[in-house]
């Protein structure tokens, strides 16, 4: 608009000046103010793209919390077809002035014509329609620069969505649709971002295999029957450590056992489902099917104990007491699903044998053991080579009947 008012005025003092001291016609004036004006209109043209082009180039290397979408719409049909008609417009009506004016010339001085003056004539209106064609075409590639630079930041920041690279915002250079997908593909980072975040915080509470069938609806409020293998495990003489130490060397103690404990039930493919104060409670065989849960159960608690070695020799060496912990196993078929009210849910194992894993670990007390297991563990891992112990026949509190009882070795 700027450059449209400068070349107005421009115009309007050369044609008054054309007008009044040289006595030009008043054709010739109304043509002089109609150059001018085309001038400002390509001028105005050719100054918003470049301004535009100047913003890409700077919003490439500032980066905005969240740019603005456009409030107002001018497609990029309606754009071509205003520089194109502006292009069209501007040449016609100025090549319709030169011909009605340069006709009216020789219409009222036949006396002067000749090859010369017509060649003029001619070259006249020739070199006006080649400037204004170069000024169109320079307009028009200008815009279809401009386009490529616009979809050319939207494709980087595709490819970066697509890497996982979500800090990337696309600047909204343009109030048309690119505008628009511009805003729109910042949203929708926004929304992986936080979905990202929202699963990766999820994840540090609830193990991944849970956490990635909760979050594809794949586990029943009603539950699932299976066949798993329960882990227990129990810190020893964990009220009287509380006592003489403070909370925060407690958490910090019981942040690095639980980091050694549950770095060994995964690589056997078990999953932690609680930390019950002091307790591990674990499972193998669920949600993920893994055949050989008693195998890796066992397998997890002899590398348990060998963790719970190398943590006491580190204590030893700063002058703190080892610690010890017992180990409880037990297989048998459980009702594995979401527990819980419908405002707060946990993935848990429901059942008897989830009890007699518990009743099991606590036992290690009374045998002065480490790893029990129970005879229904013991009996699938079939010719496995394990060394037990069996500690005969036991009564287990809440149950009717003994079961019997195997140390590991």
């Amino acid at each position: 608009m700027a450059d449209l008012l400068a070349w107005l005025v421009a115009g309007t003092l050369i044609a008054a000046l054309y007008l009044i001291y040289f006595k030009a016609p008043i054709l010739t004036g109304a043509k002089i103010l109609f150059a001018c004006l085309s001038f400002g209109l390509f001028g105005g043209m050719l100054s918003l793209l470049s301004t535009e082009k100047r913003i890409m180039a700077l919003l490439k290397t500032v980066k905005l919390n969240r740019p603005t979408p456009p409030k107002r719409i001018f497609s990029v049909s309606n754009k071509m077809i205003f520089f194109f008609v502006i292009t069209l417009l501007t040449m016609s009506i100025t090549i319709v002035m030169m011909v009605f004016k340069d006709i009216t010339f020789l219409l009222t001085n036949k006396d002067v014509l000749g090859p010369e003056m017509y060649s003029g004539v001619f070259k006249e209106i020739l070199f006006t329609f080649v400037v204004l064609v170069l000024l169109g075409l320079v307009i028009l590639g200008r815009y279809s620069q401009n386009l490529k630079r616009i979809l050319a930041i939207q494709m980087k920041a595709m490819d970066d969505i697509t890497k996982g690279e979500y800090h990337t915002q696309v600047p909204v250079v343009s109030n048309d649709e690119f505008g628009i997908i511009a805003a729109k593909t910042n949203d929708m980072v926004t929304g992986l971002k936080e979905k990202d975040f929202c699963e990766l915080s999820f994840g540090k509470y609830v193990t991944p295999e849970v956490s990635d069938k909760i979050l594809k609806g794949e586990i029943s409020l009603e539950g699932e029957l299976s066949e798993v293998t329960i882990l227990f495990c129990d810190l020893r003489g964990y009220t009287s450590f509380v006592e003489k130490k403070d909370p925060k060397d407690v958490v910090r103690f019981l942040n690095a056992y639980f980091t050694e404990m549950h770095s060994v039930i995964r690589r056997h493919n078990g999953i932690v489902l609680q930390y019950i104060g002091d307790e591990i409670e674990a499972v193998f065989g669920a949600p993920i099917n893994e055949p050989n849960h008693p195998e890796m159960a066992i397998l997890s608690a002899l590398e348990m104990r060998k963790h719970l070695e190398d943590l006491n020799r580190k204590r030893r060496e700063a002058g703190e007491d080892p610690v010890r912990h017992g180990i409880g196993i037990h297989t048998g078929v459980v009702l594995a699903g979401s527990v819980g009210s419908p405002k707060r849910l946990v993935y848990a194992m429901v059942g008897d044998a989830v009890n007699l894993a518990s009743r099991i670990q606590n036992l290690n007390k009374k045998f002065g053991t480490d790893i029990l297991i129970s005879v229904a563990t013991k009996e699938l891992l079939g010719g496995k080579n394990f060394a037990f112990k069996s500690l005969g026949q036991t009564p287990i509190r809440g149950k009717s009947e003994e079961i019997e009882i195997f140390s590991v070795l």
